[in-house]
């Protein structure tokens, strides 16, 4: 991350993958992951600071009915 190439011009799309690459490898671990995570807002799970469930059947109930089904909280009919 500490050299800049400047081009005038648009980059051949592998020379562009390239400089992506080998800036990758300058990057520590740490900044590796730091740029990896996204952080996304889930109202759902973070409107509470916690919930209680007696039963695991009562969890699921609940998940199935509140949560989006693309976070994969749904029973499989198979």
């Amino acid at each position: 991350m500490s050299n800049l190439n400047y081009k005038i011009g648009k980059a051949p799309e592998e020379e562009h993958l390239m400089l992506d690459f080998e800036d990758s490898l300058t990057r520590t671990v740490e900044e590796r992951i730091e740029l990896g995570l996204i952080p996304i807002k889930l109202p759902l799970f973070n409107d509470a600071s916690y919930r209680v469930f007696t039963t695991m059947q009562e969890y699921r109930t609940w998940a199935e009915r509140t949560l989006p089904r693309y976070l994969g909280y749904y029973r499989s009919n198979g």
